[in-house]
């Protein structure tokens, strides 16, 4: 059975956030359900996962009270659980930001769809990048500003080089939206009038248009670390093939977070460097998923006779091979290439590096979805 990725927050006074958090413990616990929560006097941030019918009763149980009757989630469909521990803390803020804010005046919330209609239209806005540079670096919305900041406290002073914008429509962005909520009010605070914010966040946006105006992937604060979107924008830091896979350096005493294809994670010892490759204290426990292979993407998808075309990507890989095939709105599934063509037609038993081939899927694929061994 498929889990939930379920994420939430909200900007409300939370009188006792020890009551709320000795709550949210028990009901996770009975659950079965992992994630990270943040509780402040501000409100509620939270990102879960669990199966599906834990999840629900998850929902109904915050939607019952009062505090969060209106509370909005957000979902995605991951095969195992993204998450590896419960975590629930009581934070001064729940996205620490550090500038007194107003969030009583904050941005007009901005729904998906009106979004890809202002790109349709080619409309004259502005729209900003509210997360962390490192995020943006595997992915963001076309033609968005990316604010030059490593932690979210950091947007107040670098909001000084939108001050040549303050007369223009802006949108803020960000994963969920609990980011770029604050960081309107901030904007609004700072005199800017014509302040919107993406409802819902990237994550909502993607799953209403996965096929939209966001390039490459999706950084994400759980063991996935980038969950697939689009085509890559990035490349790997050692050999520059497009790659849009984080790893943290396996150097303990480096610990750096950088971009890596799984070639050069084998061929470096999953470090950034030389140096880090021969330092003594390495991490021995490798994360399953940085061990899969992503082999190729899928390109087009024929649904009268279930067929894939997909474009072959790092390595080759023979005919029946056991393949997952995941992406946004497709949920992972596993089988065997039992017939494999090239682009003219021809079958072959080997696909290499850069080639379209194209073989019967057993579900329905979509453009983007990544092919994974």
């Amino acid at each position: 059975m498929s889990n939930i990725i379920l994420s939430f927050y909200k900007y409300t006074p939370i009188d006792d956030p020890q009551r709320l958090k000795n709550y949210l413990k028990v009901l996770c616990d009975n659950h079965h359900i992992l994630g990270r929560i943040l509780i402040a006097k501000e409100g509620i941030n939270g990102a879960v996962c669990a199966r599906k019918q834990d999840i629900d009763e998850f929902k109904q149980a915050l939607l019952r009270d009062e505090l969060f009757s209106d509370l909005t989630f957000r979902e995605q469909d991951n095969e195992t659980n993204a998450y590896h521990k419960l975590v629930i803390k009581i934070r001064p803020e729940i996205v620490h930001f550090g500038d007194p804010t107003d969030m009583s005046n904050r941005g007009t919330p901005l729904p998906p769809e009106t979004l890809q209609d202002w790109y349709d239209q080619k409309q004259d806005f502005v729209i900003v990048d509210a997360r962390n540079e490192h995020e943006a670096k595997v992915g963001k919305f076309k033609d968005a500003i990316v604010m030059p900041i490593k932690t979210f406290r950091e947007f107040p002073q670098a909001s000084a080089q939108l001050i040549s914008y303050k007369e223009k429509k802006i949108i803020l962005y960000c994963t969920g939206g609990v980011r770029c909520e604050k960081a309107s009010a901030y904007l609004k605070q700072q005199g800017f009038r014509d302040v919107y914010q993406l409802k819902g966040g990237i994550i909502n946006y993607l799953t209403q248009y996965p096929h939209g105006y966001w390039e490459g992937g999706l950084f994400v604060f759980d063991d996935r670390l980038v969950a697939p979107a689009a085509t890559p924008i990035s490349t790997c830091s050692h050999c520059h093939t497009l790659c849009e896979r984080y790893i943290n350096c396996h150097n303990l005493q480096c610990d750096k977070l950088f971009i890596c294809c799984t070639y050069c994670q084998e061929k470096m010892n999953y470090t950034c460097s030389e140096v880090c490759k021969n330092a003594p204290q390495q991490r021995l426990n490798i994360n399953p998923f940085h061990l899969k292979k992503m082999v190729g993407i899928v390109q087009n998808y024929y649904p009268k006779v279930k067929v894939a075309l997909v474009r072959v990507q790092e390595e080759p890989f023979p005919l029946k091979s056991k393949i997952s095939i995941m992406g946004t709105t497709t949920v992972e599934f596993t089988q065997e290439i039992a017939e494999m063509k090239d682009f003219d037609g021809r079958s072959i038993g080997l696909a290499h590096p850069g080639q379209l081939i194209t073989f019967p899927v057993d579900q329905k694929v979509r453009k983007n979805d990544k092919i994974i061994m």
